[in-house]
């Protein structure tokens, strides 16, 4: 009895030992095959393709606005203010009188020379009478001297007939014909003096016109037009004043075109590729808020400046309903687009090391650090230049560290990867 009960004893010790190893071997060897899972499996990083694109970005420039035209308004000689018709904020249209000028000595300088225009003129119409007169007088000795060479030829041919005419009435005849001839050079020598005369007047005479016309001219400047349609927008003299045209003094009035303005953009040097004449940009100034402007490229001065690097671009813009006023500041969306594609990467690809910018490139399941040159930010991609080509894989998130010592890493795309993960139970 007590050998059976050893036995018995003995033998649920054993059944339990063997539940016990039972239940601990499906364990053991899920983490055996774990454990031998994990040393063999392979490192999986995700990368990205290499991409072609146009770059398209938009960034706020601080500008200013300009009137379209500015003009500042002297007098062309010295005289008193008559009238001034204006003041600061009228709007005026072009050929408006602004100011009226008195100058005493202008206007006896005006009637002096007319004076002498006046008297130019009567001695032009004596003279041409004077040629009239001359050229009846040689018109009238060529004639007789017509009249006394008949009688000549006549008296000739009677002579022929011995006896018929006395030598004497020859001589006579002869001589009188030389005498009408001499008169006729007389004449001709009178009227040649008188048109002489006339021409030297008639020179006279254009100068003294042309001293009437620039007299006539400066006097003209006595009275101050509009040179345009736009608003006086200063005023420095009043009625009484001495003005003259000395730079040291500030304008009698200053006139801008406001219905069309100017805006400066001072584009920055990496912005101004792809600037083209036309294009619309929109701008906002702070006394209008949530109110949106619109302008449109027109000029551009292809210089940078030095200090700045930027260059400045004008825009027009319409201001019929003359909310904006010249010298407002505004804030310009400059759409900047590049004429030409370059390479983008996501900006989570580009590594950085002492002032140096790489990506990791995938070539055959392996890595290569490659020098890269970073551009300009659009979205979440940014530029890239150097030893790359469009579809390129380059890693996602790589650290400088843990890329330098994967020589031979499985390298995996984003869409392997997500495919993989379905597979997964």
């Amino acid at each position: 009895m007590k050998e059976r009960i050893l036995k018995f004893k003995y033998f649920s010790l054993l059944v339990a030992c063997l539940s016990l190893v039972s239940c601990s071997t499906p364990q053991e060897a899920k983490e055996e095959k774990r454990d031998s899972n994990n040393g063999a499996q392979k490192e999986v990083l995700e990368s990205v393709r290499v991409q072609s694109k146009t770059l398209e970005r938009t960034i706020r420039i601080p500008s200013e606005l300009a009137a379209f035209r500015e003009v500042e308004i002297y007098p062309k000689i010295q005289g008193f203010i008559k009238t001034i018709h204006v003041d600061r904020g009228s709007i005026v249209k072009a050929g408006q009188i602004l100011i009226e000028i008195v100058a005493p000595e202008m206007n006896a300088n005006y009637r002096e020379a007319q004076a002498k225009y006046d008297a130019t003129k009567s001695s032009l119409l004596q003279l041409e009478s004077k040629i009239g007169s001359e050229i009846a007088h040689k018109e009238e000795a060529e004639a007789i001297l017509a009249a006394d060479e008949a009688n000549y030829q006549r008296i000739l041919i009677a002579a022929k007939t011995p006896g018929a005419v006395a030598p004497v009435d020859i001589e006579a005849a002869q001589k009188k014909v030389e005498a009408d001839k001499a008169k006729v050079r007389s004449a001709m020598e009178m009227v040649n003096a008188a048109r002489s005369g006339l021409e030297s007047e008639k020179d006279r005479a254009r100068s003294v016109s042309q001293s009437v016309s620039a007299v006539k001219e400066l006097k003209d400047y006595l009275i101050i037009r509009a040179p345009f349609d736009g608003v006086i927008s200063e005023r420095n003299v009043h009625e009484g004043s001495l003005v003259s045209s000395s730079s040291n003094k500030p304008p009698m009035l200053k006139i801008e075109q406001i219905s069309h303005l100017r805006l400066l953009v001072p584009v920055p040097e990496t912005a101004i590729s792809g600037v083209r004449i036309g294009s619309a940009m929109r701008f906002t100034v702070a006394a209008f808020v949530g109110k949106t402007f619109v302008g449109r490229i027109s000029r551009i001065s292809h210089e940078l400046e030095r200090n700045t690097r930027t260059m400045i671009v004008e825009l027009d813009v319409n201001n019929e309903q003359k909310d904006l006023e010249p010298g407002m500041y505004a804030e310009v969306s400059w759409q900047m687009s590049r004429p030409y594609k370059t390479l983008f990467v996501p900006s989570e690809c580009v590594l950085s090391k002492e002032d140096k910018t790489y990506v990791a490139k995938v070539e055959n399941g392996h890595i290569k650090i490659t020098r890269v040159s970073r551009g300009l930010s659009m979205g979440k991609l940014v530029e890239i230049v150097g030893d790359v080509k469009v579809d390129d894989e380059v890693l996602l998130n790589p650290s400088m560290e843990k890329v330098e010592g994967l020589v031979t890493t499985h390298v995996m795309t984003a869409d392997e990867l997500h495919a993989g993960n379905k597979e997964e139970p």
